[in-house]
């Protein structure tokens, strides 16, 4: 490799299952400092609007009370600009520069040099002080537009010869979007970002990488990504973006080439079918009657390394909308159905197997159509001094409150981080899983349906093939209690089975009274 080793070990804690990650866009979330405000154009959804590190630092209170214990923010580096067209990389993914600090997202200081990678270590280190991990977006597959290096410019490594000259013979390793890109089979290549890789984590102290646009990258650069960034800091966690939803090809990723954590799509995809579309329930899991029946998308988790270890999401930037705004399309704007619809899906996320990640303005119902209007700045306006939404944004105050509670109720029940998941019965409307990990047991209940249960469903414990004589055993003459609301009604665990009913597009989350 190009330099001399440091030795110095990144000091980082891995990304873990029991993580929720809450993923910001930088320049969108908060602007702490106005001082670095140039270049800013709020009416221009395609221009700098101010956020940056001071701006993060100063919402750590409201991390904390949300309960998220990863943070994940886009590129820092310094980006290119198409100023002609009225359009900055203020969202970081158009390099200019690999190794130096973007100068819109941090302060000013005397004996810490414009563009020092020591910017973001005070945000890390403020971070890690609040026990939240942090998460850094990094690029490896192309450049910004017009970048110097394909002239050969004096004032960059990058070179003409690391550009991919294969770019319009294939969609993978071709310009994405017309970025142009890098060569990751060319030996210069590897070494130069490998060891800007390590550079970050040993003068930062992240803790996690999330790599953009992974599955365009040449598949032998991760093998080096292995060898020597992990080899390195074995603590360092890979969090991969491969934008799709084909199992087989996502679980390539985790099986072969060091990926740790993976975003989860195809579940995105089916929840987005399931809860706004009406599609059957059967999309997640099927009751298995026959050996020729259709597999739903939970049913291939044996296709993973890890299923506990992919990333699930309600939406991000990379998606055509949000969430929220695909359901009021659904339903002619009606926001308040909506969000009954949202606070449904967001129960089935947080409960679900996978490591739950929320994308800014998720826990308020911030809404986005396409590009850019899917990254609007956080709106700081309508929470109160105690970062909660004030009291005359009743929707989004319920929202908050629903995302709060679930965090809590995740956190303090490990079965939903590491568990097992059995699906306990299924149709097109109901669904009902239990998860478990050593004696930590939560039993969720889903009605799809727009409409009340009519009568009360019964669900077998005992006679049920999968559940283990163990977790039987567990559950045996047990009372269930609502996790949202303690003191309610409970359910008793009879006969083997115990029964429940519904209201219309909501979720009953249940754990053992006696825990």
């Amino acid at each position: 490799m190009r330099r001399q080793g440091t030795h110095k070990e990144s000091g980082s804690n891995m990304l873990t299952q029991g993580d929720i990650i809450y993923f910001v866009i930088t320049d969108r979330f908060c602007d702490g400092d106005p001082s670095n405000n140039f270049d800013i154009d709020k009416s221009n959804p395609n221009a700098y609007h101010g956020g940056d590190f001071a701006g993060i630092v100063k919402k750590i209170p409201y991390f904390k009370k949300l309960g998220i214990t990863a943070l994940w923010i886009t590129p820092v580096y310094v980006n290119i600009h198409l100023q002609e067209k009225g359009m900055w990389g203020y969202h970081g993914y158009w390099p200019l520069d690999f190794e130096r600090t973007d100068p819109h997202l941090f302060s000013k200081q005397d004996g810490v040099p414009d563009g020092s990678k020591q910017h973001l270590k005070q945000l890390v280190d403020a971070m890690h002080e609040n026990d939240i991990k942090v998460i850094l977006d990094m690029v490896v597959n192309h450049t910004g537009y017009n970048h110097p290096g394909l002239k050969s410019g004096p004032d960059t490594p990058v070179r003409p010869y690391w550009y991919n000259q294969a770019c319009l013979e294939s969609v993978e390793e071709g310009r994405l979007m017309g970025l142009p890109d890098l060569d990751q089979d060319n030996i210069d290549v590897v070494d130069y970002f490998i060891n800007v890789i390590i550079d970050w984590i040993e003068e930062t102290g992240i803790d996690c990488i999330r790599m953009d646009t992974a599955k365009h990258v040449e598949r032998a650069f991760w093998y080096h990504f292995k060898t020597y960034v992990k080899g390195k800091h074995s603590n360092i966690s890979l969090l991969g973006e491969v934008l799709e939803w084909d199992i087989d090809r996502i679980s390539e990723f985790q099986k072969y080439y060091a990926f740790d954590f993976l975003f989860d799509f195809p579940l995105q995809q089916a929840m987005t079918d399931v809860f706004i579309n009406d599609k059957s329930l059967v999309t997640f899991a099927y009751p298995h009657l026959s050996s020729s029946a259709t597999l739903g998308v939970l049913d291939k988790d044996t296709h993973y390394t890890n299923h506990n270890r992919l990333v699930t999401l309600l939406d991000n930037h990379d998606l055509p909308k949000r969430f929220i705004s695909t359901a009021m399309d659904r339903f002619n704007g009606d926001r308040a159905y909506a969000a009954k619809i949202y606070k449904l899906s967001l129960s089935f996320m947080m409960t679900t197997r996978g490591v739950p990640q929320i994308f800014y303005g998720n826990e308020i119902a911030l809404e986005g159509h396409g590009d850019p209007d899917n990254r609007r700045d956080m709106p700081w306006d309508i929470f109160d001094e105690n970062f909660e939404p004030k009291k005359e944004y009743s929707i989004e105050l319920d929202i908050f409150n629903h995302t709060k509670k679930l965090i809590e109720i995740r956190r303090c029940n490990d079965c939903l981080s590491y568990g097992s998941l059995i699906t306990l019965y299924v149709d097109s409307f109901i669904y009902a899983y239990l998860r478990e990990f050593r004696g930590n047991v939560v039993i969720t209940v889903i009605n799809n349906g727009h409409q009340p249960m009519n009568v009360p469903l019964t669900i077998a414990i005992d006679t049920h093939s999968e559940i283990a004589p163990r977790i039987k055993g567990l559950m045996k003459d047990k009372t269930l209690v609502d996790l949202f609301d303690p003191s309610g009604p409970k359910i008793q665990i009879a006969g083997g089975a115990f029964s429940i009913k519904l209201a219309g597009k909501t979720a009953g989350i249940y754990g053992l009274a006696d825990r």
